[in-house]
């Protein structure tokens, strides 16, 4: 199959050696983004994927389209206009210690996307599968509108549309972010979180509203199976994590479907970077669904492609089917 997503790139400038933002002298410099870490990481799987962005006209951007071909993800499609680059700063937490995130990302090249007048509809021919992400849609009003025209055009080219609704509450408030993504929602074929999407009661205030993220499965499975009747989504995707410590999390995956509902065990793992680990489990949902795994193995594969990128520095993970498998099932000290 042939995926293509659409979403901003970051630099990210991370403190070295753990250090706090007032003591860091120097950082070191990735690069990141939901959408381009899922591309990244279908590409490690060997399929075949292309990027919808804007990055400046520089030698920034040129570093950035490079490293998108170095991870064999196709960039007929990024735009290079004058302009800057976001950035994202991370300080690096330990123990107890959680990591702190800043965001500089106001005027970027890809914030103005939208002045490019190239064809969605001829982008997108030709592709199985539309990515988008709730990050893009809470940027700024004239993206938004670019991602629910890019949607309803994927939907009528016959493409499988995936969304994460990844609430970011820096960029928008969370009513008008349940209110728009759920607007989006009704041409989304998986959705990735059942928030922030809108499920009033009689009254006008939503069904899930004091929610535990926690909560069991059978106090939340009523609220999934409203949504799929309201929105006519054929998949929603979740993890729930429970936090012992800064390094060490416990994850539990969950994939539903109308009729259907299936969970892994619980997995405990011990965290080198977490930035990126839910656009792991996106990667093998949608893998796993590309290729036609039952529930159970594609909800699996999700936690299991999870937990590997808990142990790689950087957004993304790019490993193959074999690396993954290994890393679960492997107790040795050093694979020779």
């Amino acid at each position: 199959m042939s995926f293509i997503t659409f979403g901003e790139i970051l630099m990210r400038l991370s403190t070295p050696n753990h250090e706090t933002f007032n003591q860091a002298q120097s950082f070191n410099i990735n690069y990141g983004g939901a959408e381009m870490n899922v591309a990244i990481g279908l590409s490690g799987l060997g399929v075949k994927t292309s990027m919808i962005s804007a990055v400046p006209d520089n030698d920034l951007g040129n570093q950035i389209i490079q490293n998108l071909k170095r991870y064999n993800v196709n960039t007929e499609h990024m735009s290079q206009k004058e302009g800057r680059l976001g950035l994202y700063y991370i300080e690096s937490g330990y123990a107890q210690r959680a990591n702190r995130l800043i965001y500089d990302r106001q005027m970027s090249t890809f914030s103005q996307f939208y002045h490019r007048d190239d064809d969605i509809k001829s982008i997108l021919k030709g592709h199985d599968w539309f990515h988008i992400t709730g990050i893009t849609a809470g940027l700024n009003q004239e993206l938004l509108l670019f991602l629910k025209k890019a949607v309803k055009v994927a939907k009528e080219l016959g493409l499988f549309v995936s969304c994460d609704l990844n609430f970011r509450a820096a960029l928008w408030d969370f009513d008008t972010a349940r209110k728009e993504m759920s607007d989006i929602l009704y041409d989304v074929d998986l959705v990735f979180g059942y928030e922030p999407i809108a499920l009033p009661d009689d009254k006008g205030h939503d069904q899930k509203d004091g929610l535990d993220r926690m909560a069991d499965i059978d106090v939340i499975r009523p609220y999934l199976t409203q949504i799929h009747k309201k929105y006519n989504v054929q998949y929603i995707a979740f993890v729930q994590r429970k936090i012992f410590n800064h390094k060490r999390n416990r994850l539990q995956g969950f994939l539903s479907t109308k009729d259907q509902l299936a969970k892994t065990e619980p997995l405990d793992v011990d965290i080198l970077d977490r930035l990126g680990t839910g656009d792991a489990f996106s990667v093998g949902v949608i893998y796993g669904i590309m290729q036609k795994w039952n529930l159970e193995k594609i909800v699996e594969f999700g936690i299991y492609n999870m937990s590997y990128k808990h142990n790689i520095f950087g957004d993304f993970s790019y490993a193959s089917l074999e690396n993954i498998y290994a890393s679960i099932q492997s107790n040795r000290d050093i694979n020779r």
